[in-house]
């Protein structure tokens, strides 16, 4: 560690050479002056890290001294005692209004300069520190991720407050020697807010350092802290990959809700109360009570079960219900007529016989024929010997060369045939006709009566 340097000012020699070598045996680095001016100009050339300075010098006095160090920007936290023979309260006083650290009378043992120095030097720094660690770090997070800015705060033990903007929400992490003690964003706080602050990528920060009296709220590790959230910004993705866009607006199936209301636990209902139309999934989240991560599960489980809906589900069911549902102010259609009954009484298809009177009434509604049986297959047609003349007598055909004989075809084996299914007997003629019969009684009846003519 570098020596500490100071500067010695006093127009009396022996008293210079004393103190010089008493302050250098302490362990400090010590520079003279033997007047006012010197002492000016060596401070502006190297500043020092302490005066001690004579009253009374000729050109240029103590106090004088004291008034231009003071007035300096760069000058004027440099600590400064005065060592002087005028012990009277005016001149105690006078140095005090100058702004000097201590007043000092000869004669003065080097053991107490040699403390009063040290006390002040140990002040100093610390004041420089604290300087130091109220100044405010600011940058886009962007550059500089959340969980980077926590690890470098831990690893630097800092204390100080990290405040984040971020469209609109604002969140604060406070510190303490490196340590996360309590975090606030929006209604949350604790380590809740923390977690929910670990999920924003984009916008600034902003860190005050300085000592922190908040009272510790978030337990544990920081580093621990930061691997339980990183685990659950893992989930939570699981979670919504089952779940429509946190800027869905859902609503509640009321009608099933009412049908499955006793499969509900009672410490869901506070959830669904939220689900009010106007607020979306991530507000929903939001505003609930308890863990997020939680109550993430429950709402991915009411939407695969069908009690949560977006609105044009909704729509799209009404539209079905009113397509399928009656038209309360069209009239109803009026009931089909019975058919007409026939005068008589209907003539049965087995006692009707071809040629019997047709009894008076109309006609039967429906004639039942007995099913028909396969209709006789005709015989080949055979060429004739040729044409017959008007005379009557068959002229031969032309003689024709005989075709030559073709060689024999391959005889292809013939495949069994599966029997055809039995057909039924027919009924016997006496009770119903066939269709068969009926057209053969209409021709023959047809060639009577041409014959006659």
């Amino acid at each position: 560690m570098a020596k500490q340097h100071l500067l010695l000012v006093d127009a009396d020699p022996e008293s210079l050479r004393l103190m010089e070598v008493s302050l250098r045996n302490a362990g400090f680095s010590v520079t003279s002056a033997a007047q006012g001016a010197d002492a000016l100009e060596k401070c502006q050339m190297s500043q020092p890290d302490l005066v001690l300075s004579d009253t009374q010098m000729p050109v240029m006095d103590g106090y004088e001294l004291c008034r231009r160090l003071k007035a300096d920007a760069r000058l004027a936290d440099i600590p400064f005692i005065f060592l002087t023979g005028q012990g009277s309260v005016e001149h105690k006083v006078r140095g005090l209004e100058l702004g000097v650290d201590d007043y000092l009378t000869k004669p003065i043992y080097t053991k107490e300069i040699v403390t009063r120095v040290k006390i002040l030097l140990q002040r100093r720094e610390k004041d420089r520190l604290e300087k130091r660690e109220r100044a405010r770090f600011a940058g886009n997070l962007a550059d500089l991720g959340i969980v980077d800015l926590v690890q470098t705060l831990m690893l630097g033990r800092k204390s100080g407050a990290l405040r984040i903007t971020s469209g609109g929400r604002q969140a604060t992490v406070w510190f303490r020697e490196g340590a996360v003690v309590d975090c606030e964003l929006g209604g949350a706080g604790g380590a809740r807010a923390f977690y929910r602050l670990l999920e924003i990528q984009e916008g600034e920060f902003g860190i005050d350092f300085g000592p922190v009296e908040r009272e510790r709220r978030i337990a544990g590790s920081t580093q621990a802290l930061l691997m339980e959230g990183m685990r659950r910004l893992d989930e939570k993705a699981r979670l919504l990959e089952a779940l429509p866009p946190l800027g869905e607006v859902l609503e509640v199936d009321a009608a099933l809700l009412a049908e499955r209301l006793q499969e509900i636990p009672d410490d869901v209902n506070g959830l669904l109360r939220l689900f009010d139309g106007r607020r979306s999934l991530d507000a929903v989240v939001a505003d609930a009570e308890g863990d997020d991560l939680a109550n993430l599960t429950v709402l991915s489980k009411l939407w695969f079960e069908g009690l949560l809906r977006t609105p044009e589900v909704r729509a799209q069911a009404e539209q079905l219900e009113w397509f399928a549902s009656p038209d309360p102010g069209a009239p109803e259609p009026p009931a089909p007529a019975p058919p007409p009954a026939p005068e008589g009484p209907p003539i049965p298809a087995e006692e009707f016989e071809f040629g019997a009177p047709r009894p008076s009434g109309p006609a039967p509604a429906v004639l039942r024929f007995p099913p028909a049986g396969p209709p006789p297959r005709p015989e080949p047609l055979r060429p004739s010997a040729g044409p017959v003349p008007l005379g009557g007598e068959r002229v031969p055909p032309p003689s024709a060369a005989a075709p030559a004989a073709s060689p024999p075809r391959p005889v292809r084996p013939v495949r069994a045939r599966p029997a055809p299914p039995p057909r039924p007997a027919p009924e016997p003629p006496g009770r119903q006709l066939t269709l068969a019969a009926v057209l053969a009684a209409l021709a023959a009846a047809a060639g009577l009566v041409y014959f006659f003519r």
